[in-house]
């Protein structure tokens, strides 16, 4: 959740890969999502029911891994969601890091990739980040019919909750490219957003890397509803806005809540995309129309006062293992 009035705040960037105590450039913006899926065609059905029907199936394709020194067949496919990127993959056979966080977290986001404006760049980085103690994960490349796509992916999942991945210049943008963050109900995206027990550490460890440390924020709510029924749930919320699109960390205090049932059932990590809606009613009859629930919801603020809103959550647990949030505000 987040109040959607324009916050106005000056970010000092500078270009990424240089060592300074400033916020590097290319954390600005989430170039892409990895996201993990169980079955594609499920995914992408879902996801299409929902109004977003630009996505670019890419068929089987092979990953080649570095640190495994092995490839992989996958399903590929990509969707712009409002304006975020994603890249569903289902595996097919072999080991990986995929095949490991599968394993170990079940189907969801597996990692928030960030794009540089070349490779020497982003190898600046990497050195920076070798440097604090963060080492390669894994060095991979998606080879698909249009384009092979170089990503490196840094080991912070542990720390700092998922994986921080790198790219440069053109790669996948071919693919990308010829998609449309056009949708239904016009929904944009809002929020990259997290759940997670103790703020604290999360906090020190991005502060590490050269991002800001979590606002912490005790939202009041008000008209809170958990599969339909009034609850008392509560969070708190961690905030880091150092780009295009805020990241919220989200951490249950008082159950009924779907963080806690996201931790429960997966562990901490990459819980929902948020999405700014014009008209909440008519997108939630549309979607409770084909069968989606639900699951969470309630307002903040002094209802139809500025800064105040609802929020609404659509359970995709079948359907990806990521939540989709939508917000509205007076």
């Amino acid at each position: 959740m987040k109040r959607l009035f324009i916050l106005s705040f000056i970010i000092m960037a500078v270009s990424c890969g240089e060592k300074t105590t400033e916020i590097p450039e290319c954390y600005q913006e989430v170039d892409q999502v990895l996201w993990v899926v169980t079955d594609l065609d499920k995914t992408i059905q879902a996801y299409s029911q929902l109004g977003f029907t630009d996505v670019m199936d890419l068929g089987t394709s092979v990953i080649d891994s570095k640190e495994f020194k092995n490839q992989v067949k996958v399903k590929l496919a990509m969707a712009n969601l409002g304006g975020a990127i994603v890249t569903w993959i289902e595996l097919l056979d072999g080991n990986s890091v995929f095949h490991e966080f599968m394993d170990h977290y079940g189907e969801g986001a597996f990692s928030l990739v960030h794009r540089f404006p070349n490779k020497q760049k982003m190898k600046q980085e990497m050195n920076r980040l070798r440097d604090l103690g963060i080492q390669v994960r894994d060095d991979i490349i998606i080879n698909t019919d249009q384009e092979s796509i170089h990503i490196v992916l840094m080991d912070t999942e542990k720390e700092g909750k998922y994986t921080l991945g790198f790219t440069y210049k053109d790669q996948g943008k071919d693919s990308a490219g010829q998609l449309s963050a056009g949708n239904r109900h016009s929904m944009k995206i809002n929020q990259y957003a997290f759940a997670i027990r103790d703020p604290e550490p999360v906090s020190v460890f991005w502060q590490s890397v050269g991002l800001p440390e979590l606002q912490i924020n005790h939202p009041v709510l008000g008209e809170t509803k958990y599969y339909g029924e009034l609850v008392d749930h509560q969070l708190i919320q961690g905030w880091q806005r150092h780009g295009k699109v805020s990241y919220e960390w989200c951490i249950p205090v008082k159950p009924p809540i779907v963080y806690e049932d996201h931790i429960k059932l997966h562990g901490e990590g990459i819980h929902h995309l948020a999405f700014s809606v014009e008209d909440m009613d008519k997108v939630l009859e549309d979607f409770t129309s084909r069968g989606f629930v639900v699951s969470m919801g309630g307002t903040w603020g002094e209802k139809g006062k500025p800064g105040s809103g609802r929020y609404e959550y659509i359970d995709l647990e079948d359907f990806g293992g990521v939540t989709m949030e939508l917000l509205w505000n007076f």
